[in-house]
């Protein structure tokens, strides 16, 4: 009896492996899908109830917020004297005296890379402002000197909201937030403006950075420190000025504000 009960079970033992493992791993296979399907059931309704919204694709979303640095990425920090004169170095706007008392219509023109320049800025935010493309200024320096030096070169209305004060979309560190919080850097800034845009959100498609400062950009070296503002907008919308290569970075910001076709 025991050697014909073994030779049943051994051959039953030849046969039944394969499909008892095919069952549980079906078996486990279905139990994974239902609680998957379960979990982004769950998850939908938890943003349901909070009011929060699915980003949509990249491609669908168009730039709504151009951010720009001032000291060397608007300007170049250093002004070319006639004469024998040295340049003047170091032009930065936390220079309140330098920039609003020794410094000449002429110097600040200079300083943003002369006439042609301005006159590019110009173009490039009469574009932006004609598809409804916020213009923003977010600094280290002091705003007084940078109001008055886009005063002195005409470019104060591109950052003076309708009604508004001027020179009122110039945000510089002794203007809130980053006046009132030391933990405050660009892109917390740049995080609340996102979260509360003219009353609305913006996705990360819609912002659109530029700085002269790598760090500004992204520092994945220096870790939770890190203060780069890549970290909250979408692939490739913040880009690092080159001081001087003004069209280079122009040329950039027409592409990623969809003023130029993809495939030009």
């Amino acid at each position: 009896m025991n050697s014909a009960l073994a030779a049943l079970f051994g051959g039953l033992r030849l046969a039944r492996p394969e499909s008892v493992t095919d069952t549980l791993f079906e078996e486990l296979e279905r139990k994974r899908k239902r609680e998957e399907e379960e979990r982004e059931a769950s998850a939908d309704d938890d943003a349901e109830e909070e009011g929060e919204e699915e980003e949509p694709e990249l491609e669908e979303q168009d730039v709504k917020l151009l951010v720009l640095d001032f000291d060397g990425t608007m300007t170049l920090t250093i002004v070319p004297r006639s004469g024998n004169r040295p340049p003047m170095e170091n032009v930065t706007s936390d220079r309140a005296k330098l920039f609003t008392e020794t410094m000449t219509k002429q110097n600040h023109i200079d300083n943003f890379g002369g006439k042609e320049v301005v006159a590019m800025w110009e173009d490039l935010f009469d574009e932006l402002l004609e598809i409804d493309v916020e213009l923003r200024i977010l600094s280290y320096g002091l705003k007084a000197p940078i109001v008055h030096a886009l005063e002195q070169v005409g470019l104060i209305n591109y950052f003076t909201s309708a009604d508004g004060e001027k020179g009122d979309l110039v945000w510089a560190k002794d203007t809130p937030p980053l006046l009132n919080d030391d933990t405050a850097h660009k892109a917390y800034v740049i995080g609340t403006w996102m979260d509360d845009f003219n009353g609305g959100k913006l996705w990360s498609g819609e912002v659109a950075f530029v700085d002269d400062d790598p760090n500004m950009i992204d520092a994945p070296l220096s870790g939770a420190d890190n203060q780069g503002v890549a970290q909250i907008l979408a692939t490739g919308h913040a880009r690092r000025h080159q001081p001087g290569f003004y069209e280079d970075t122009m040329q950039w910001i027409r592409d990623i504000c969809g003023l130029t076709a993809p495939d030009q």
